[in-house]
Formats: C-alpha cells, sequence, structure tokens
C-alpha cells in the first residue's frame, strides 16, 4: 500500500506538530479538518473503500463510516500522530475495538523511530503484511467467515478488532467479551468437578470458542 505524503499547506502544519499534543487531532479548526480528509481519501482510495482490518467493501467517504487508524494508539506514540506508515482506514466496528490496545511484540524504547519490520507488530499490519497471508475471507450469501491461517497475528488480530461479529453463532450478541464469557461460562457449568487435566484441554478443544479461532 502506497503511505501517504504531505505537501503545501498540510506539510507546513505536519512538520509543525510538536510530537506530544496528540488531542488536535479531533479539533475541528480548519488545519486539521484539512488534513484529516487528505489522509482518509488517500488511504480509502489505496484500500478501495475496505476496512484495513477485516476487509469489508463499504462506498461511504465520511467519517461517519470510516476511522483514520493509529495503528500505533496516538494517545500511548503520540510522534507518530502524522507518520504514514502509521496510519490507515478502517471501519467503526473494527477500530472501536482495537481503541488503544498494545499491539507490539515489544514495547518501544524512547526515541526509537515507527518500527517497520511486520515481526514487531502483533496486529496484522496494513502496511507491512499481506493480508492473504494472515486470512482468508469466506463469502456466503450476507455470511462472512475468517480462516486464520497465521495463529499468532491473525488471531490476535480477530480478537482485537472483534472479527468474531461475523460468525452467526454470534451475530447478535453484544460484543466479543459476552461471547467469551458465555462459552467459559457454560464450559464450567459441564466440566465435572474430578477432571483431569488432559479431559479439560479436550473439553476446551471443543468449545466453539477454541475452533472458531482456530488457536
Amino acid at each position: 500500500m502506497n503511505k501517504v505524503n504531505y505537501n503545501g499547506p498540510i506539510k507546513d502544519f505536519v512538520d509543525r506538530y510538536d510530537g506530544v499534543s496528540y488531542k488536535i487531532w479531533n479539533s475541528t479548526d480548519k488545519e486539521i479538518t484539512e488534513v484529516r480528509k487528505h489522509i482518509r481519501d488517500h488511504y480509502l482510495k489505496e484500500q478501495r473503500f475496505m476496512c484495513a482490518y477485516c476487509r469489508i467493501e463499504k462506498k461511504e467517504s465520511h467519517g461517519l463510516t470510516w476511522d483514520i487508524e493509529h495503528i500505533l494508539p496516538k494517545s500511548h506514540y503520540p510522534k507518530f500522530l502524522f507518520e504514514p506508515e502509521n496510519l490507515a482506514i478502517a471501519c467503526k466496528e473494527c477500530n472501536t475495538p482495537k481503541d488503544n490496545q498494545e499491539i507490539l511484540a515489544s514495547k518501544l524504547k524512547a526515541g526509537d523511530p515507527l518500527p517497520t519490520d511486520k515481526e514487531a507488530y502483533a496486529i496484522v499490519h496494513p502496511h507491512f503484511d499481506k493480508y492473504s497471508d494472515n486470512f482468508e475471507i469466506s463469502i456466503v450469501g450476507s455470511r462472512r467467515s475468517y480462516r486464520i491461517l497465521n495463529k499468532e497475528k491473525a488471531s490476535f488480530t480477530y480478537v482485537a478488532c472483534n472479527l468474531m461479529r461475523f460468525d452467526y453463532q454470534y451475530a447478535e450478541w453484544d460484543s466479543f467479551n459476552v461471547a467469551v464469557v458465555k462459552e467459559f461460562s457454560d464450559f464450567l457449568d459441564n466440566c465435572p468437578p474430578d477432571a483431569t487435566s488432559n479431559e479439560i484441554k479436550r473439553m476446551l478443544g471443543h468449545m466453539s470458542f477454541m475452533r472458531n479461532c482456530d488457536f
């Protein structure tokens, strides 16, 4: 994916950013509004109006449908607020549960640049990872399902972005957390008090949550 470039007044604004005051991002001032539009328009075109994480396609171009995704959360890593390779477009349904989760394999030291090695990230990175190496998407009628190909990265992304919401078994549940709680609650209700560790492992392996995530 080609990264966004800044020029003219937009570049001037980005160059003036102090690397700390990330809350300017949500300002309604004209300058930052134009920067956000420039970034959104670029990545919508690059991503062909598809979310970086679930790959669902939506033809709207406004902020009510799409979020400009900071892959490393801006509240944790404010210096990367305008870093092109830390930006992408994500649907609100993926970006909201991802929120401020830590998605680096190991924390950065002060002064470190943005990591460009895909192995530095726990999540499927929109710039550095090939999506098809991590997920296989099946669409049957109105149903989408995600086959996890990379157990570590894809599994983390599946959970972090609540891709379980596309699974028909959980489609009417409010959140991934509700799904997990219900699964484990049912497991505990049916687990014999004298079950051996091997028996518990076998029972866990039959849970629909575990099967779908392919952990």
